[in-house]
Parts: C-alpha cells; sequence; structure tokens
C-alpha cells in the first residue's frame, strides 16, 4: 500500500513539474512578424508617402499604415480603417517600441529618444516623455519620430525599414520595403508649374442695332389686384405676392407660396439656433483643451526643471535640458552637442 502511495506521489510531481515547465513555454507569448513587400506600393497623399499592410483578425482587419513626410515619421496601428485617417481605432492597453532599423541598424534618432527620454530604458514605453519631443509614443496606437537631416538622408537611400512593437507585451515584427519610396518624396521637392498665362481673346466689335419702330400702344383693361401676405413675424424677410382678385387659382398659388416661404424661413432660423449652439459647445471644448495643454506644459516643465536643476547645478546642461536652458543659473554650460 505504501508502495501503491509512493507511486502516486511521484506521478503527481511529475504532472505538476510539466505544468510548470509549460507555464513557461506561454504560446501567446511569440513574436509574430507582417512583411510589406514591394507588392504593395509607396503612394503619395497630401505632403507624406504612405505605405499600409493590413493583417486578419477575425472578421476584423488589422492596419499597419507609415506615414513619412518631410520632417516626421508616424507608424499607426489601427482596425478597420483603410484610410489612416482615424485616431485611436485600435484599443491595445500599452503600446512598447522597442526597436526602429533601417537596413538592420538601429535609427540613430531612435537610439536617441531611448537615451533621452526621463527614465532612460532599453524600449520607449507609452507615455514615456522624450526631451524636446523628439518621439512620441502617447497611445491610441501612434509612434511618432520628428526627423532631422540625417534621418531624412538615411531614409531616402534605405532598402527597408523595420519596427518592432509590442502592442501586449507580445513583440510584432513590421517590415516595409523601401522601393519607391524615394521617388515619391523627391515629387514634394519639386516647384509646382505657374499656371499659363489666359490669352484674351479679341472684345467683339458692338454694331448698333437699328432702332424698330414702337408699336401703337394697347389700351390697356384695369384689372383689380389683391395681395396674400406673410404673417407678422416674416414681414420683413418674405414679400407679398400680388394676384388678380378674381382669379381663385392665382390666389390659391399665392398663399401656397407664401406659406413654403414662412415653412423655409422657420427652417433657417432653427438650422441658424443650432448652429449658434454648435459653435457655443466647440468654444467650451476648445477652453477646456487650451487649459489642458498649458496645465500639461506647465507640469512638464516644472517636472524637467527639477531634474535639470541636479546637472545646472554641477555647472552643466545635458541636451534633455536644451528647451529650459534660459532658466539655468549664469555660468552653466550646454554639453549638448546638437
Amino acid at each position: 500500500m505504501a508502495r501503491i502511495l509512493a507511486l502516486i506521489i511521484s506521478a503527481l510531481a511529475l504532472i505538476g513539474w510539466s505544468a510548470i515547465s509549460h507555464a513557461d513555454i506561454n504560446p501567446f507569448k511569440k513574436a509574430k512578424s507582417y512583411k510589406f513587400k514591394n507588392n504593395i506600393a509607396w503612394y503619395l497623399k497630401e505632403d507624406s508617402a504612405v505605405k499600409s499592410g493590413t493583417s486578419k483578425d477575425g472578421a476584423d482587419t488589422l492596419y499597419y499604415h507609415l506615414n513619412i513626410s518631410k520632417d516626421r515619421l508616424r507608424l499607426r496601428l489601427g482596425k478597420n480603417d483603410p484610410s489612416g485617417e482615424l485616431e485611436d481605432t485600435r484599443s491595445m492597453g500599452k503600446l512598447a517600441i522597442v526597436d526602429v532599423k533601417l537596413d538592420g541598424k538601429r535609427l540613430d534618432k531612435f537610439q536617441w529618444c531611448l537615451d533621452n527620454q526621463e527614465r532612460p530604458d532599453k524600449k520607449l514605453d507609452q507615455g514615456a516623455v522624450v526631451a524636446n519631443d523628439a518621439c512620441v509614443n502617447a497611445g491610441g496606437g501612434d509612434f511618432i519620430i520628428n526627423l532631422d537631416e540625417a534621418s531624412r538622408s538615411i531614409l531616402m537611400s534605405a532598402q527597408k525599414i523595420d519596427f518592432v512593437v509590442e502592442p501586449f507585451g507580445r513583440p510584432v515584427n513590421l517590415s516595409y520595403t523601401m522601393a519607391g519610396f524615394a521617388g515619391i518624396m523627391s515629387q514634394l521637392d519639386k516647384p509646382k508649374p505657374e499656371p499659363k498665362p489666359v490669352e484674351k481673346k479679341p472684345e467683339p466689335k458692338i454694331v448698333a442695332a437699328k432702332p424698330k419702330p414702337k408699336p401703337k400702344p394697347i389700351p390697356k383693361k384695369v384689372v383689380k389686384m389683391c395681395s396674400a401676405e406673410p404673417p407678422a413675424d416674416f414681414a420683413g424677410a418674405i414679400k407679398s405676392i400680388s394676384y388678380p382678385c378674381v382669379n381663385t387659382a392665382r390666389k390659391a398659388k399665392a398663399e401656397a407660396a407664401i406659406a413654403a416661404s414662412v415653412e423655409k424661413e422657420k427652417q433657417k432660423m432653427a438650422a441658424e439656433l443650432e448652429r449658434i449652439r454648435q459653435e457655443e459647445e466647440a468654444k467650451k471644448k476648445a477652453l477646456v483643451n487650451d487649459k489642458r495643454e498649458i496645465e500639461w506644459a506647465k507640469k512638464q516643465a516644472d517636472m524637467w526643471i527639477k531634474r535639470c536643476s541636479k546637472h545646472w547645478s554641477k555647472g552643466t546642461s545635458p541636451c534633455f535640458c536644451e528647451k529650459y536652458l534660459d532658466q539655468a543659473p549664469e555660468g552653466v554650460t550646454n554639453t549638448c552637442g546638437g
């Protein structure tokens, strides 16, 4: 009996060890990889070059929009939005940016952002504060790098660009080939052609027509006229309509026209009231947003100045303090090389 019990305990221990071992291998944490090759072309959209890849997620379509202009690079992770114009279409919790590579080499600008965030780390977490907003990962599926001249030059000659992102802590590799990108960007640098001057056609000569003989006047019959009047509230906006008093059809038509004009004026008044209401709502929202932006800017400035003061007290100022250098004590040396 004791031997059987020992065998049962050993079997249970093996099962438990196996469960623990397999718990470390989470199939849902495996990296995914998407390659958007030359069959997906770059195209010009306003002042940017755009390339968008997709993948299926059940009944939904996930989009990976890469939008590059002269000044910034934006990767937008969206859902069911082929245009790429909508913000925050894919709820992902916390999006982390692990790497940005051009032809297999990390982009220097991205490395600078990792080194100059408030809490330097191996990746750029959502909400991380980076000096001068050089990189922005504020949430909603958008990641932005504000480009400098060196970054733009490398992009123009690159063969491919790779992103490693973690939407839910699981690595996702996104690879875009760059064929056609440089051609699109060169179009943005071309000056727009000036419109051709319009040739003026010679004005035709006007030949005075011979006056026609005046017809003999026909004596007019005096017809008594009546008028359909608008309500007093609309008298300034709607004109009265005259009709022969003896013509009942013309009377009905005139009264119907007055009624239609009154209804149209009522609709215009209602539309104007709604427009005024919407403008007031928009002003209220704008005031709230302005207040939030001011509070956020002040909070960020206070945070950075507090952090920079530790360096200023030693007589030096690093790159992430350059924006607030005007508030440093006299004699502080700016150690940022650009």
